[in-house]
């Protein structure tokens, strides 16, 4: 027995085949059907619930004798879930009735864990439960009142654990929820060779952006007509290899201007700033 595999496991020969024990089963469901739909006191009773009960018992009994037991738990799409995780949220044990299995139900245990996005759960009769799991990508850090926590790409929380390991993504620091910055994210994402450099991401009043490149370097996104200016900043760069420079920011927020300030050098020092015209 295993849980996890690609393939299916090597069957016993002396075993009933798999269509010979289903029409046993069906035969005991029947038989049970036609007791309890006999008794049409039951009804009057307020017994049939308790009846139905006390049937699928039976019949799920009745079918681990005929072979249907769990003997596979076949795994799809796990990356960063560990195997553990996933087989304690299944609840599933191996040699259990495999009847017995709740595909809702262990889709909805699996989906409380805040790493998998989807789940969906199948039972192969007769002894094989498939799990397929699609797992949120993380996009970056959001900072709000001095706490950490890792999003993805639709701005839910994933984690706020072990974020040492998670240092290359961006830093998005921002009182508001993080699905607020999808937008400017989309729009850095334009220019990749940009985007590829950026550290973090300042929201500004509620109202725009400030991004931080890898060296340091602010840039001040207007509140209007960002993906312009962002636009514009790249073929500079491309042009001038503007973020190469001496500068600690670039102001994107006057239309057609782009004001550089000095980095470490004099004019920076005495707190002079320079003009390029757009």
């Amino acid at each position: 027995m295993r849980y996890l595999g690609h393939g299916r496991g090597r069957r016993t020969p002396h075993r009933p085949s798999l269509l010979r024990r289903a029409a046993m089963l069906a035969c005991a469901a029947a038989a049970l059907a036609v007791v309890i739909g006999g008794s049409r006191w039951v009804w009057n009773a307020g017994l049939l619930d308790g009846y139905f009960a006390v049937a699928r018992s039976g019949l799920i009994g009745a079918s681990a004798h005929l072979g249907f037991r769990l003997r596979e738990v076949l795994l799809v799409g796990r990356e960063r879930v560990s195997r553990d995780v996933l087989l304690a949220a299944s609840e599933l044990e191996l040699g259990s009735p495999t009847l017995a299995v709740d595909p809702e139900s262990m889709r909805a245990r699996l989906e409380r864990n805040r790493w998998i996005k989807s789940a969906r759960v199948t039972t192969r009769l007769p002894d094989t439960v498939f799990i397929e799991i699609e797992e949120r990508r993380p996009l970056a850090l959001w900072q709000r009142d001095g706490e950490l926590r890792m999003i993805d790409d639709e701005g839910a929380v994933i984690t706020d654990r072990d974020l040492h390991r998670y240092t290359h993504l961006p830093l998005i620091v921002t009182p508001s929820e993080p699905a607020r910055a999808k937008p400017v994210l989309r729009m850095l994402a334009l220019e990749p060779d940009l985007d590829r450099r950026v550290r973090a991401l300042f929201e500004v009043g509620g109202r725009r952006w400030n991004v931080r490149f890898d060296n340091g370097i602010d840039v001040l996104l207007p509140e209007t007509e960002s993906a312009v200016a962002w636009s514009e900043l790249a073929e500079l760069d491309r042009r001038h290899a503007l973020l190469a420079r001496r500068i600690s920011a670039i102001d994107l927020r006057i239309p057609g201007r782009i004001v550089v300030t000095g980095g470490e050098n004099p004019e920076a020092r005495s707190g002079t700033a320079k003009e390029t015209r757009r």
